[in-house]
Protein backbone atom coordinates (compact mmCIF):
# COMPACT_ATOMS: atom_id res chain seq x y z
CA UNK A 1 0.00 0.00 0.00
CA UNK A 2 1.68 3.44 -1.43
CA UNK A 3 0.64 6.88 -0.76
CA UNK A 4 1.74 9.69 -3.47
CA UNK A 5 2.16 12.55 -1.23
CA UNK A 6 3.57 15.18 -3.88
CA UNK A 7 5.42 15.35 -6.96
CA UNK A 8 9.60 15.86 -7.00
CA UNK A 9 9.38 18.21 -9.29
CA UNK A 10 8.78 21.09 -7.78
CA UNK A 11 5.97 22.54 -9.71
CA UNK A 12 2.08 22.18 -8.91
CA UNK A 13 0.78 19.63 -10.69
CA UNK A 14 0.56 16.14 -9.31
CA UNK A 15 2.00 13.11 -11.28
CA UNK A 16 0.05 10.65 -12.68
CA UNK A 17 -0.17 7.91 -10.50
CA UNK A 18 -0.28 4.51 -12.82
CA UNK A 19 0.21 1.81 -10.64
CA UNK A 20 -3.02 -0.28 -10.40
CA UNK A 21 -5.26 -0.20 -6.75
CA UNK A 22 -5.05 -3.88 -5.88
CA UNK A 23 -7.39 -3.74 -2.81
CA UNK A 24 -11.07 -4.55 -4.49
CA UNK A 25 -9.43 -7.03 -6.85
CA UNK A 26 -7.58 -9.12 -3.73
CA UNK A 27 -11.37 -8.00 -1.03
CA UNK A 28 -13.28 -10.23 -4.27
CA UNK A 29 -10.86 -12.92 -3.89
CA UNK A 30 -10.50 -13.44 0.20
CA UNK A 31 -15.18 -13.36 -0.19
CA UNK A 32 -14.77 -16.08 -2.95
CA UNK A 33 -11.88 -18.15 -1.03
CA UNK A 34 -14.85 -17.70 2.40
CA UNK A 35 -17.64 -18.72 0.08
CA UNK A 36 -15.64 -21.65 -1.39
CA UNK A 37 -14.47 -22.91 2.25
CA UNK A 38 -18.12 -22.98 3.12
CA UNK A 39 -19.76 -24.42 0.91
CA UNK A 40 -17.19 -27.19 -0.03
CA UNK A 41 -18.21 -29.40 3.60
CA UNK A 42 -21.52 -29.25 2.24
CA UNK A 43 -20.66 -31.19 -1.24
CA UNK A 44 -19.32 -33.89 1.01
CA UNK A 45 -22.07 -35.02 2.94
CA UNK A 46 -23.70 -38.21 1.08
CA UNK A 47 -27.57 -38.65 1.56
CA UNK A 48 -27.61 -42.71 2.51
CA UNK A 49 -30.81 -44.10 0.45
CA UNK A 50 -33.20 -47.35 1.52
CA UNK A 51 -33.49 -48.70 -2.14
CA UNK A 52 -35.90 -51.65 -2.05
CA UNK A 53 -33.99 -55.04 -2.76
CA UNK A 54 -35.84 -56.89 -5.89
CA UNK A 55 -35.40 -60.48 -7.44
CA UNK A 56 -35.82 -60.53 -10.85
CA UNK A 57 -38.15 -63.12 -12.09
CA UNK A 58 -37.21 -66.13 -13.69
CA UNK A 59 -37.01 -66.86 -17.53
CA UNK A 60 -39.34 -70.07 -18.14
CA UNK A 61 -38.58 -69.97 -21.83
CA UNK A 62 -35.51 -70.86 -23.38
CA UNK A 63 -34.38 -68.05 -25.74
CA UNK A 64 -34.10 -70.14 -29.44
CA UNK A 65 -30.56 -69.97 -30.71
CA UNK A 66 -29.93 -69.62 -34.43
CA UNK A 67 -26.66 -71.23 -35.87
CA UNK A 68 -26.12 -69.04 -39.45
CA UNK A 69 -23.14 -70.06 -41.52
CA UNK A 70 -21.25 -68.85 -44.63
CA UNK A 71 -19.66 -71.23 -47.02
CA UNK A 72 -16.87 -70.65 -49.63
CA UNK A 73 -19.40 -70.32 -52.45
CA UNK A 74 -21.74 -67.71 -50.34
CA UNK A 75 -24.29 -69.97 -49.85
CA UNK A 76 -25.85 -69.22 -46.53
CA UNK A 77 -27.20 -71.82 -43.74
CA UNK A 78 -29.69 -71.29 -41.37
CA UNK A 79 -29.58 -73.80 -38.46
CA UNK A 80 -27.82 -76.20 -41.19
CA UNK A 81 -30.14 -75.73 -43.77
CA UNK A 82 -29.45 -73.82 -47.14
Amino acid sequence: MGMNVGSGSGSGDPEVMVDINTTPLIDVMLVLLIMLIITIPIQLHSVNLNMPVGVPPQNLTKPEIVKIDIDEKSVVYWNGLP
